[in-house]
């Protein structure tokens, strides 16, 4: 019999999926200060220069990205008595905790090489522990749209983060009325430190890994050669890191063009009402991905951040109640974008299982890693071309029309031009369920013939 994961009761399924998806929590609390506020800290607090700040995010994203490909390939290998995926989460949590606690809790003196080690010890424990994990979910279902209910899972854990996050902001500001970039940083570190090691727990003792079938060894070399020759996937690569570096682009931008070109000051309460409609949201597009398969509902998700985009380019200073209303509105899209292309990519994995009898999900995982950490690299860059424009974040600084405008246009423009390439990639998909059902079955025969010739008795 197939070793192949195969179709679960809906409520094991989905008592599993939400017990997988916790690990999410603690991983996602850490994206928003990394993005928004850690250039902030530097920059302003530690007194280190914007441009190498950028620098600094831009080439630790590129070494992440270089890392996930051997991650993956690691990963997949691994044969243990606990599971292939398990020792690996057990190995990055401490290392994950350390860096996140040194980099969020610099000494005013602090250098940019202090930044720099960190930052890449960061990149590279999330790498270690990430990249299983995430592989780990694609292996919990075989089905087109259980799939779909998996990541949905996982991302309602990623926005309850991000929820937790803009309240840590919130109570920052509000409660201890302390809005500096070092305390509300410090304050992130002891809640990821403290529910990370709990979640990653849970998850070891409770989630099943899906038993390996007996698939040939593919070399490393071999096994990047299938994946680009895989064709969907290399289509998704390009999906992702268009996305993903308009998203990137954005968010590294989005402190200064929050505070500086629209004037709001309450930054954690905007991204609580920004999360939140993004958690309300995900039963919505769970439902638009169900009806209209999850390619269409990529396309209308960036359909509409494009227009939000555009609106908010065109607000002045001062125009906080619309801001916080097209805000809100992105909001609604942030799930779309994170967890459609991953349920995406479980299909296009399927392909290769049908060419090469081996299941790799982390290798293409990986890759796939790569292509969204490049991506990352490219929102370090907004950075430095903003500081070339003019631009000052320097306390006290005064930026006049020009700065701002281009500020508007880094913020708002460039992401909307990328999104137009990439909607025309996303609305011309192939990989409907119902060619995926086909492929599918082709994928439970592969594993079944493969398992039975293993089993053959010897002479």
């Amino acid at each position: 019999m197939s070793n192949y994961p195969r179709k679960s009761a809906p409520d094991t399924i989905k008592v599993t999926a939400w017990i997988y998806g916790s690990v999410s929590f603690p991983l996602a609390i850490i994206s928003y200060p990394l993005s928004v506020w850690l250039p902030r800290l530097y920059s302003t607090e530690v007194n280190i220069d914007l441009t190498l700040i950028g620098l600094v995010i831009f080439f630790a994203a590129i070494f992440d990205a270089v890392s996930d490909p051997v991650m993956g390939f690691f990963s997949d290998r691994t044969q243990t008595r606990w599971g292939r995926r398990r020792p690996w989460l057990a190995i990055g949590v401490p290392i994950y905790a350390f860096a996140v606690w040194m980099l969020l809790n610099p000494s005013p003196g602090a250098s940019i090489l202090y930044l720099a080690f960190f930052y890449i010890l960061l990149r590279a424990s999330t790498t270690i522990l990430g990249l299983p994990y995430a592989a780990w979910g694609m292996e919990l279902s075989s089905e087109y749209h259980t799939r779909t209910m998996i990541q949905s899972a996982r991302e309602k854990y990623v926005l309850a983060g991000l929820i937790a996050a803009s309240l840590i902001i919130l109570l920052s500001e509000e409660l201890w009325n302390d809005r500096s970039a070092s305390f509300i940083l410090s304050n992130f570190s002891w809640v990821i430190v403290t529910i990370l090691p709990v979640t990653v727990m849970l998850v070891i003792w409770r989630v099943p890994e899906v038993p390996t079938f007996n698939a040939p060894k593919v070399s490393f070399k071999k096994s990047l050669s299938n994946m680009f020759k895989n064709k969907l996937f290399t289509r998704l690569l390009v999906i992702e890191l268009l996305i993903a570096s308009a998203e990137n682009f954005r968010n590294t931008l989005s402190l200064f063009f929050i505070q500086d070109y629209i004037g709001a000051s309450d930054v954690g309460r905007l991204y609580l009402i920004y999360f939140s409609v993004g958690l309300a949201a995900i039963p919505v597009w769970d439902w638009i991905a169900k009806k209209m398969g999850k390619h269409q509902a990529l396309a209308v998700a960036m359909i509409l951040v494009s227009f939000v985009s555009i609106a908010c380019f065109s607000l002045d200073y001062g125009q906080t109640t619309a801001f916080y209303f097209l805000f809100a509105l992105k909001g609604f899209c942030f799930g779309a974008f994170a967890y459609i292309p991953r349920a995406m990519l479980a299909d296009v994995v399927d392909l290769d299982t049908v060419r090469s009898g081996s299941s790799r999900p982390a290798s293409y995982l990986s890759i796939h890693g790569f292509m969204t950490k490049c991506a990352a690299s490219f929102g370090g860059l907004s950075l430095p071309i903003l500081g070339m424009v003019g631009f000052s974040a320097a306390t006290g600084a005064q930026n006049g029309p020009d700065e701002l405008r281009w500020l508007g246009i880094l913020y708002a423009i460039v992401p909307t031009v990328l999104f137009i390439v990439a909607l025309y990639l996303s609305l011309t998909w192939p990989l409907t369920a119902s060619i995926h059902a086909r492929v599918q079955k082709l994928v439970e025969r592969k594993m079944l013939k493969q398992n039975n010739a293993g089993k053959k008795p010897q002479k």
